[in-house]
């Protein structure tokens, strides 16, 4: 059909002086920035969850007697988020006054250098929170009872169970070594449908550039 959606939408794209241009590419104006504002909510929504969770375990530290480990999850936890925060402001700088295209490019280039970013960022962050975690609740004033027990029956190095140890450190090792694969999943899982619609918008406004 001549005057299918598609041809429509080749002709307004292709050519500023048609017609239906206007109509066409406020169209697509209005579909790129919905996409963005889905995005930046969950984002916005991310930042809080952090925030929350973060002073929830170092609440949980406290009265664990792990006040400690509590305060260096607590300063991890509000790092990413501030990082986060000014990633968001970075976001909104975006020029909305460029085409649609170029508009999306930008937005995609942003996510795809903030993957990269945090996925470097989290080689540090993920072993130091893993780490904070074990040795934090080991030493905790609660566990004080079961160090005894463990201690009864094994022999501990610096007070530390070593095979219970050696397991940690290497786990805390392959998530550093992995922390770029495991962002970019956990990317995938949050924000899958919204960067699929992004996806989706480059390649038929590629295809019908071309």
């Amino acid at each position: 059909m001549e005057n299918s959606i598609e041809t429509m939408w080749k002709d307004g794209f292709l050519n500023s002086d048609a017609l239906i241009a206007p109509k066409v590419n406020n169209l697509y104006d209005k579909k790129s920035l919905h996409i963005m504002t889905k995005f930046k909510k969950m984002f916005s929504k991310n930042i809080w969850g952090i925030l929350i969770v973060s002073f929830l375990l170092f609440i949980g530290a406290y009265f664990l007697g792990a006040l400690l480990a509590g305060s260096i999850v607590l300063t991890m936890m509000l790092y990413v988020a501030y990082t986060a925060y000014n990633d968001l402001k970075d976001l909104k700088k975006i020029d909305k006054g460029q085409s649609s295209y170029l508009f999306l490019r930008s937005f995609k280039d942003w996510i795809e250098l903030s993957i990269e970013r945090y996925g470097k960022m989290y080689r540090v962050v993920y072993p130091i929170l893993i780490l904070t975690f074990y040795f934090g609740i080991w030493f905790s004033d609660s566990f004080m009872g079961f160090r005894e027990k463990v201690g009864e029956h094994s022999n501990l190095v610096f007070g530390l169970h070593l095979g219970s140890t050696i397991l940690v450190l290497t786990f805390a090792l392959l998530m550093s070594i992995f922390s770029k694969v495991i962002h970019r999943k956990d990317v995938k899982t949050i924000y899958g449908g919204i960067i699929n619609k992004l996806d989706s918008s480059l390649a038929e406004m590629e295809e019908l550039r071309n």
